[in-house]
């Protein structure tokens, strides 16, 4: 019963995140999955760092399905998303924490990025919303 209150908070909370917002949770657990990775190949946790990159090539393919192909943008963002799957798809087969390390730090770049861009955006959006010019 509690489990399932909590399920339909959670779920609740994600349906009210801004567009930004939710993207920028996505980058977090993407980060969370690869570092779990990283974490269980140092440790020699065999299986658990097989689940965590499938997690986190699930959120890549997520993410690259979300994309708005009108912007210019997307294709660069999309051949990013194709890098990082691919990087640790063979991370997963070859069993090299190398990949996952190598790609981590630009995940985090994207990550922090994205987070800009919305504070920014939502910034602009109350600044009009006020009334005020920018």
């Amino acid at each position: 019963m509690v489990g399932n209150a909590y399920d339909q908070y959670k779920s609740q909370s994600l349906s009210t995140l801004a567009q930004g917002e939710l993207l920028v949770k996505l980058f977090d657990e993407l980060i969370k999955q690869c570092r779990l990775a990283e974490i269980c190949f140092d440790q020699g946790k065999k299986g658990v760092e097989h689940d965590a990159l499938i997690k986190a090539q699930t959120i890549i393919s997520a993410l690259a399905a979300s994309l708005d192909d009108r912007y210019p943008i997307s294709k660069e963002l999309k051949d990013l998303y194709i890098f990082f799957a691919q990087e640790l798809r063979d991370a997963n087969l070859q069993k090299d924490v190398n990949k996952v390390k190598a790609v981590l730090p630009m995940l985090k770049d994207l990550r922090n990025t994205f987070e800009q861009a919305d504070k920014i955006s939502r910034t602009k959006q109350h600044a009009v919303a006020g009334g005020q010019a920018i």
